[in-house]
């Protein structure tokens, strides 16, 4: 396939692969080719990539196979399209649903709080992490939010909470262990 390389905001060419490597095309070169809605960058097209950044080193291959042909062939069959800028104004498109993900629900998190920890406040969390996936689903993402943040609230204090009692257990066995011995001696 032959290309047309962009120089001077003007098309050039068309030429082989090999002729572009020949004469530097960089990977951010626009290229047009017959077929081509528009003006590429090089390195978008699979040909003119492998060529530029082969391993193996096929791109001095090229420029030492293509020096003797870097005249340019004129095709008056498919003149290239008229340039235009690379990168004139994008069009934006706006999203119809939002691409962002759910908030994490902490159910999981207050479901194990309750069991191994502090009941009540796992049960609070129990409730704000089902309203979570709710509101989600409704279209209320600002409240979704806020029930996550509820629910973790509420699973970090039922942990701490459960985390405290064990520890102030623990020093009560060992208070009481210790005044059991100090009593046998």
């Amino acid at each position: 396939m032959k290309y047309y390389v962009a120089e001077n905001e003007q098309p050039v060419g068309p030429f082989e692969v090999s002729q572009l490597v020949a004469r530097g095309v960089k990977g951010t070169d626009l290229v047009w080719a017959e077929g081509f809605e528009g003006w590429v960058p090089a390195e978008s097209v699979e040909e003119i990539r492998i060529a530029l950044y082969s391993p193996n080193g096929s791109s001095a291959e090229y420029r030492e196979t293509a020096i003797p042909e870097i005249n340019p062939q004129i095709n008056t069959q498919c003149p290239p399209p008229p340039f235009r800028p690379a990168y004139s104004e994008p069009q934006r498109v706006q999203p119809t649903a939002p691409v962002e993900i759910p908030p994490k629900n902490w159910l999981v998190e207050s479901i194990l709080v309750t069991i191994l920890c502090c009941l009540p406040f796992g049960i609070v969390g129990i409730l704000k992490a089902s309203k979570v996936n709710t509101f989600w689903a409704t279209g209320n993402y600002e409240e979704a939010a806020k029930a996550s943040a509820e629910a973790k609230r509420w699973t970090i204090i039922g942990f701490t909470c459960g985390l405290v009692w064990i520890i102030l257990y623990v020093i009560f066995v060992v208070t009481v262990g210790m005044a059991g011995i100090m009593e046998n001696m």
